[in-house]
């Protein structure tokens, strides 16, 4: 299976969008979304933040985020 940022990154592409307009939506900077894509959490000040990016930029692309994280039941 795919890692995290692979399938963040292979959903933007399959959606044909760049990673300009991901920020222009998300208003995640484009470091951030970058590292997430790269699955850098660790350029990601806080292990909340990155969380929070993260969800945000799986909802933005259509994608599960507890399905994409494997916490589905967690909370």
């Amino acid at each position: 299976m795919p890692s995290i940022g692979a399938q963040l990154k292979q959903a933007r592409e399959a959606r044909k969008l760049t990673l300009k307009q991901a920020v222009q939506v998300t208003r995640i900077r484009p470091y951030y979304l970058e590292a997430l894509e790269a699955d850098d959490l660790t350029a990601i000040p806080s292990p909340a933040q990155a969380r929070g990016f993260l969800r945000l930029y799986a909802e933005y692309l259509g994608l599960n985020f507890e399905k994409l994280t494997g916490t589905a039941g967690e909370s």
